[in-house]
């Protein structure tokens, strides 16, 4: 059975999560390449390294990840008070003020001093990364997707690749191209980073403020 998916015009502009998760990819590759490497977005690998180090017994290892694994919740948890608290759950007046904070935050984290430790920086990164993962969740008419790591959108990409193809679902191949280009656009800020990194080393971050006041004039209201 075909999926049944309105084809109105898109509350959301697909354009809005390339840059979003475009950001996502440069925050990932700027803590790993930068700050011990460690992957700042996504708190799997967080996880399973704060449980391996308590399985050792190494408590201040453990200690380590916890902090970045609570700043990712604490994150989650001002996205949810503003949201209802402040703007009266306004999606797109959440997404605007989220893009100005993110903005601010990243400038501010890219004039921190070099002897700043890595964990601090990595928690604030996994804080900012967690308020975008919150806030900005769907693309095109009513897809949604991951905007700080790919596991989901590659998911979703096989999902509708497949019914595209062997289901004969013409909307929905065309939805699987939406999702490549989200992992593409990852990929591409990642890949940026690195350049960015070996020209101007941690100043690099600042193109993350840039990407979200790009996003700025593609928030509209649903």
């Amino acid at each position: 059975m075909e999926r049944v998916e309105s084809v109105a015009k898109p509350k959301v502009p697909v354009r809005l999560g390339l840059i979003v998760i475009c950001a996502g990819g440069f925050m990932d590759a700027y803590s790993y390449l930068l700050h011990d490497h460690v992957f700042a977005t996504g708190q799997t690998g967080n996880i399973v390294l704060l449980c391996m180090n308590l399985a050792e017994g190494a408590w201040l290892g453990a200690l380590h990840y916890l902090v970045s694994i609570l700043a990712f919740v604490a994150g989650i948890m001002l996205s949810r008070h503003v949201l209802v608290q402040v703007h009266n759950r306004a999606t797109h007046r959440m997404q605007r003020w989220v893009a100005v904070f993110e903005a601010v935050a990243f400038a501010a984290i890219a004039l921190l001093p070099a002897w700043a430790p890595d964990l601090l920086v990595n928690s604030a990164i996994s804080f900012c990364a967690a308020v975008s993962y919150e806030n900005f969740r769907q693309f095109g008419t009513k897809s949604t997707y991951a905007s700080v790591f790919c596991t989901g959108n590659l998911r979703s990409f096989g999902e509708t690749l497949y019914d595209g193809i062997f289901e004969k679902n013409r909307h929905e191949l065309h939805r699987s191209q939406r999702y490549a280009a989200l992992v593409l656009s990852f990929c591409v800020g990642a890949v940026v980073c690195k350049f960015l990194i070996d020209l101007v080393g941690q100043f690099a971050c600042l193109a993350i403020s840039a990407l979200f006041l790009l996003s700025l004039p593609f928030i509209t209201e649903a």
